[in-house]
């Protein structure tokens, strides 16, 4: 009786500190609300007037469109082929006189993208080899064995990728990017090739329900990412409590699963993406 005593007393002691985390807000499940920040499409950000190099970059991808490549990408990644065709260009197209821009890559034989290396599936280091893989990855491999020239992975500060851009340290920005006003006049954009939206992540039983909720709730979100100038853009920023920026989204969701936020502003290729890798 004592032994079985003292096995009853060893797994409540187990059990407490469980009961006790999922009382103080580690949350295990999360929702996405059906209202969220907004739709938007993903581009290819290039230098200002790189058309040269924009161009054949398409006419790559629109190849790869053709013959089923870019198809077998998204299903290995998506399920199925998520990517859009036929878009239109969000940028006027013409070529200045003397773009060495598609010259200037061939020549050092590299095309170096810059990328966020926490924002899966576009985008990451995978944790068992500890190699930067995705779904923007794969395409801009194919696109590089294409055109002949080796394609270099270059992780970057998401706040500063402009400045990376225009300083030559990066050849493009491909790791979901956000098509939007101040980058249409700012860069040379492709063609949007897949579609996206600002969701809202929140533990499940949360009591937001709607972008109305979260008047005096502290929200997390990417430093630097168009989940901030959404949220920034909506009317509902004045009322909320706070806004945490973080370096990653991993880090932001996190802390949602600790319970130090009350939602989580994301892209939703990656929210959805966390959703159904996340083991905890």
């Amino acid at each position: 009786m004592k032994r079985f005593l003292s096995l009853m007393m060893a797994l409540l002691l187990c059990v407490l500190p469980l009961c006790a985390c999922s009382a103080t807000g580690n949350f295990t499940k999360f929702t996405i609300l059906e209202e969220n920040f907004g739709d938007e499409l993903y581009a290819i950000g290039f230098r200002k007037g790189d058309v040269a190099l924009m161009l054949k970059v398409q006419e790559t991808l629109e190849a790869m469109y053709a013959d089923g490549k870019a198809a077998e990408i998204s299903t290995k990644w998506f399920g199925s082929d998520k990517l859009l065709k036929d878009q239109a260009f969000p940028n006027d197209t013409t070529a200045a006189e003397g773009d060495t821009s598609l010259q200037y890559i061939l020549d050092k034989g590299t095309f170096i993208l810059g990328l966020d290396p926490a924002f899966p599936p576009m985008g990451y280091t995978d944790e068992t080899t500890g190699e930067l893989v995705g779904f923007d990855i794969d395409l801009a491999r194919e696109v590089c064995a294409r055109l002949g020239v080796e394609l270099k992975l270059q992780p970057i500060d998401w706040g500063a990728k402009e400045m990376e851009l225009a300083g030559k340290n990066i050849d493009c920005i491909w790791n979901g990017f956000s098509i939007n006003d101040e980058r249409i006049a700012a860069l040379t954009l492709s063609k949007p090739y897949l579609a996206n939206a600002q969701i809202i992540m929140v533990p499940e039983g949360s009591a937001i329900k709607t972008k109305a909720d979260l008047a005096g709730k502290t929200i997390g979100l990417q430093a630097g990412s168009s989940a901030y100038e959404a949220v920034m853009a909506d009317p509902i920023s004045a009322q909320i409590g706070k806004i945490e920026e973080y370096a990653d989204n991993l880090s932001a969701f996190m802390d949602l699963k600790a319970g130090r936020i009350d939602a989580f502003v994301v892209d939703r290729v990656v929210g959805e993406y966390m959703l159904t890798t996340d083991a905890d």
